[in-house]
């Protein structure tokens, strides 16, 4: 379903997972566990010929244990054989087995999209109203009590995400998802097409530590961020 399909499970899926470990299975056997966050899991398919139907969640949301204790790693660890054994013993249950899912990639990814909301008549106006710049572009609409979030796909190897809080804010963040030894090339790329919105290299920032930029983030308005967009794929 998803073999060397790279862009079929989109960012908000990945968010989902937090810190997560995964595996692959063949003939029930595995072949192989990596730890990582975002699409890190899908990094084997074109140098190990994995095939994504193998692949295994075995545990996310990993990060819940980072201020538990100060022996954090053997921590998780017992919380894990907890989980998956169930001593008859132990008093405690285990921490956050929640974790401890061991799940199928794929039923992961069939129940994030179905949890997704498609509802077009409820959609405010200003997404009627601009829908002839979304169509055949987004990935996906993430619709929360707080916000929307515009996932579009992704150019170039930059992905634009448009988030509108209920009460009007906007941002606008691109993700480069590119190696190191390209990632300069494609910012130098990114500041050039920002500044035909007059959005200089000092409004472009990175809050946290994966690859992705927040655009003009102070002052970004519905009208500038949606021109973004429809110039972006122009």
């Amino acid at each position: 379903m998803f073999d060397s399909d790279f862009e079929s499970a989109p960012g908000a899926f990945w968010e989902t997972l937090g810190q997560y470990v995964y595996g692959y299975k063949e003939n029930d056997e595995w072949v192989y566990i990596g730890k990582g966050n975002y699409n890190r899991a899908l990094s084997h398919i074109d140098s190990k010929d994995y095939d994504t139907n193998n692949l295994y969640i075995i545990a996310k949301n990993l990060e819940k244990f980072k201020n538990e204790k100060k022996d954090v790693q053997s921590f998780i660890l017992e919380s894990f054989l907890i989980s998956k054994n169930q001593p008859r013993d132990n008093s405690v249950a285990g921490h956050h087995k929640e974790c401890f899912i061991m799940a199928k990639f794929s039923e992961l990814f069939d129940e994030f999209k179905k949890d997704q909301h498609d509802n077009f008549e409820a959609m405010p106006e200003w997404y009627v109203e601009n829908y002839a710049k979304f169509a055949g572009r987004l990935n996906v609409i993430v619709i929360k009590s707080s916000n929307h979030i515009l996932e579009f796909s992704t150019r170039q190897q930059m992905q634009p995400t448009v988030t509108i809080s209920v009460e009007g804010d906007v941002s606008l963040t691109v993700g480069v998802w590119t190696n190191k030894e390209k990632l300069d090339g494609r910012l130098k790329q990114l500041e050039e097409f920002c500044s035909h919105f007059d959005i200089d290299p000092e409004q472009i920032t990175k809050p946290g530590t994966r690859n992705i930029y927040s655009i003009d983030e102070n002052n970004m308005t519905l009208e500038k961020a949606f021109a973004f967009i429809d110039d972006f794929f122009s």
